[in-house]
């Protein structure tokens, strides 16, 4: 959900509920639409529409934003500075939400990617912590500011405090036992952080948007995934798909072990023979240390 990007004059359709005073309108999402604020460069309002659904979800939002501002915000979770009448005031991300800013061109470092996926995982054990539920984790509910961190964002119809979610995870992202995914279990959402890594790593999702739905979930029924094999990170990208983490805690221990004991990855080389035209394929092994500054939180 890429809801901190320019601003536009162009206002949205009359059924939506009337902003701020002097803020210009971003865009809109799922739940309803986000402005920039009149005084404040570093606010965004995030504001419900007439829609039932979308008011439902924003004032679930609302409850989870409350319960993170009582016990303290987490510094990759988009940062709610106050709660209003019709949503919430928060944070802008310079950059917008990473899916956009990879399709737009934008580039990061391996370094940076690593980082990112050890930040995610932090987040989400937070939130796990707290009886929350995101349900959607993609890279489209990840943004990353200024300071090039990602903050974990779009908490409306998550679930809370036992409370199931009204959303739920894009198909690739989402577990394949039906259930886990409807209830958004710390199983689902394991597997779904390990497909958002696979997303921060690759700049692309699990499997192709070409690819049928039905299609996609018999893979994944079947336990076929993307090779992960070549990827930093790999062993526990797909470790999360399979269930090995009982907890987010335990995928953010991973990566800093795979940090720590540095990263091997390999490199893909092919070649064609001239007399039969038959691929020949070369795997190079070679292993990245992390400098301190990329392996802080």
């Amino acid at each position: 959900m890429c809801f901190f990007g320019n601003d536009d004059d162009d206002m949205p359709l009359a059924r939506y509920i009337d902003p701020p005073e002097g803020s210009k309108f971003i865009t809109s999402g799922g739940s309803g639409l986000i402005y920039s604020s009149p005084s404040i460069p570093g606010e965004v309002y995030k504001i419900c529409s007439h829609d039932p659904d979308s008011k439902e979800n924003i004032e679930r939002e609302k409850l989870i934003f409350q319960n993170m501002m009582s016990v303290g915000q987490h510094p990759h979770v988009v940062k709610c500075f106050k709660v209003i009448e019709n949503g919430v005031i928060l944070e802008r991300a310079d950059h917008g939400d990473l899916r956009e800013y990879y399709q737009a061109g934008g580039v990061a470092t391996i370094y940076e990617r690593i980082k990112w996926c050890k930040q995610l995982a932090s987040a989400v054990d937070y939130i796990h912590g707290l009886h929350i539920r995101h349900a959607d984790l993609c890279g489209k509910n990840i943004l990353l500011d200024a300071d090039r961190k990602i903050k974990l964002c779009d908490f409306a119809g998550s679930g809370f405090c036992g409370n199931l979610p009204t959303v739920s995870a894009e198909i690739g992202y989402a577990h394949p036992n039906r259930d886990q995914n409807r209830r958004a279990t710390v199983k689902a959402e394991i597997h779904a952080l390990g497909s958002t890594m696979y997303e921060i790593i690759t700049t692309r999702r699990p499997f192709s948007s070409d690819n049928e739905p039905g299609v996609v979930a018999h893979w994944l029924n079947n336990g076929v995934y993307p090779s992960v094999y070549h990827l930093p990170l790999g062993d526990v990208i797909m470790g999360c798909w399979k269930g090995k983490y009982p907890c987010a805690l335990h995928v953010q221990r991973a990566i800093e072990f795979a940090i720590s004991e540095g990263l091997s990855i390999s490199i893909h080389v092919s070649w064609y023979t001239s007399s039969s035209n038959v691929e020949c394929v070369s795997w190079h092994e070679c292993t990245l240390e992390l400098k301190p500054e990329y392996s802080s939180p």
